[in-house]
């Protein structure tokens, strides 16, 4: 009877290593745990950053179709000398999104940008080009609406216009960017 009890004893308690092996257990689990608790941390960020990108995309794209569209070149482009205002009177082409920062270098420290099919001639300045070659726009295409793709200057003359949004960013996960692209189309009341 005595060897049974002795036998009970020794094997009521937790020896050394049983409680190595269990401490290393709890010791994995604890950093799996906390490397998905600091994954997701990181991917909510991620995930708000690209929200704001996309509703701000949005809004200017819903912003150029609330303006008269004989006019949205001239006041959304790069080149304020053409603005129906006077010159450096139209938004222009860059625009902020509060709650993301601008990439480094980025030109009056804007993270947007709205793009059109353009060319910087040296002679005519900022044009709206038929003839450009712009897949994300489905360029080259006719604009004015002559069943013609050609070389010239349509600012003044188009049907159609293609419009590209772009935002870029430095977020959690480095530089970021976000596209957007559309087209406005004039309607003719019958």
């Amino acid at each position: 009877m005595q060897a049974h009890r002795s036998q009970l004893t020794r094997r009521a308690g937790f020896t050394f290593v049983e409680l190595t092996i269990t401490m290393v257990v709890l010791l994995v689990a604890l950093l799996i745990l906390s490397s998905t608790v600091s994954g997701m941390a990181k991917q909510r960020a991620v995930n708000r950053e690209t929200a704001l990108a996309v509703a701000a995309a949005r809004n200017q794209i819903e912003l150029l179709r609330s303006e008269d569209i004989a006019q949205v070149f001239a006041l959304f482009n790069s080149d304020p000398s053409d603005d129906p205002g006077g010159a450096g009177t139209a938004p222009g082409n860059r625009f902020a999104v509060e709650g993301l920062d601008a990439e480094e270098g980025a030109p009056g420290g804007l993270e947007g940008e709205i793009l059109f099919p353009t060319v910087d001639d040296p002679v005519n300045g900022l044009q709206l080009r038929e003839d450009v070659v712009l897949d994300v726009l489905g360029m080259p295409r006719d604009l004015s609406g002559d069943n013609l793709v050609d070389d010239q200057d349509h600012g003044d003359s188009y049907f159609i216009l293609p419009v590209q949004v772009r935002l870029r960013w430095t977020g959690q996960s480095g530089t970021r960017q976000f596209e957007m692209a559309t087209q406005l189309c004039r309607f003719v009341k019958a």
